[in-house]
């Protein structure tokens, strides 16, 4: 494929974000998204318009006007302080009109939501054609099943590529490697909101290892680390040596809620085989800032990380203190 070409994720983003402007040109409503339900957040992915809804915004699905109109209630609403459906949704205060209808993912499944709000509740001449939500709800629904096929396709020759970039030592995916993978991934939680988190962990004590053991020593602590690490690896993650003593870990399919949970089984993994190390975690969210989300996410890990191992260091120069 030319390099000028769109990629299939690209493409649905530009066709996202078209049907989100032509609906803020062509009716009442002042705010329209493309949105993506995963687990139990609905996250906001394409967005035109910027009084109620902005691209990266999570709410909670069980309070959400997309879930009661997926479970049967008006798919247009007037005014929802007057609708017995939607009065009781605390969001109401603030959403007085809505319209909305499902997009269905590339197997059948709910992938989100395409809906539009606004501050003030319809007006008598007002209105929103539904017909026309329901054509671009199959449009977007249809282009899905192409861009999961296609972009299945292109993830299993990423990861094979970023995969046979190992580290010499640890046998584990190696920087270039990790480049490789971060970049496939950044494009797919722009585009579908996929949940991915990182994890960057790093040795506590391979400094001191080297120093008073030597470095062959310390080869061995980095190696029983990585098998560790390998070891823990859920479906779907990847690990790999960032650099030195430090690994990072790609997860996929994790809500932010439970990436700590996540974070926590690579620590133990490392306690059980008598390796210290500092672990800290970040969720990859699509935030409508210019720039890499993933990179973002790293320097939050990081910081994290590093943060873990300065709680541990006061920790223990508190434990040396004479009492």
């Amino acid at each position: 494929m030319d390099a000028a070409e769109p990629t299939d994720l690209e493409t649905f983003i530009a066709s996202a974000q078209r049907v989100v402007d032509f609906l803020n040109s062509r009716t009442p409503l002042t705010d329209w998204s493309v949105s993506r339900v995963a687990g139990d957040e609905q996250v906001h992915l394409h967005v035109r318009g910027d009084t109620l809804l902005q691209v990266g915004d999570r709410v909670a699905w069980d309070e959400t006007f997309c879930r009661r109109m997926l479970a049967g209630a008006s798919q247009v609403v007037h005014d929802s302080q007057l609708d017995a459906d939607y009065a009781d949704i605390p969001a109401a205060v603030d959403v007085r009109a809505y319209a909305g209808v499902p997009i269905l993912d590339g197997d059948g499944s709910l992938f989100g939501t395409l809906c539009g709000v606004r501050a003030e509740p319809l007006l008598g001449g007002e209105h929103v054609d539904k017909a026309m939500l329901d054509v671009f709800s199959e449009l977007l629904s249809a282009q899905l099943v192409l861009v999961r096929s296609c972009s299945a396709l292109h993830h299993a020759a990423v990861l094979a590529e970023a995969v046979a970039n190992s580290d010499g030592l640890t046998g584990l995916m190696n920087r270039r490697g990790w480049d490789l993978l971060a970049a496939e991934a950044q494009e797919r939680v722009d585009a579908l909101g996929d949940q991915v988190g990182v994890l960057m962990i790093d040795l506590d004590d391979l400094k001191t290892v080297n120093d008073r053991v030597g470095h062959h020593a310390g080869d061995a602590l980095i190696a029983s680390a990585a098998s560790a690490l390998r070891t823990a690896a859920r479906a779907g993650d990847k690990v790999a040596r960032y650099g030195g003593d430090e690994f990072a870990v790609y997860v996929e399919d994790v809500a932010v809620a439970d990436l700590d949970t996540v974070a926590a089984r690579y620590a133990d993994a490392l306690a059980a085989v008598g390796v210290s190390a500092s672990v800290g975690a970040a969720p990859v969210l699509p935030d409508g800032k210019p720039g890499s989300r993933l990179e973002r996410a790293l320097a939050e890990a990081d910081a994290s990380m590093y943060a873990s191992k300065a709680r541990k260091r006061a920790e223990a120069a508190t434990r040396a203190e004479p009492r």
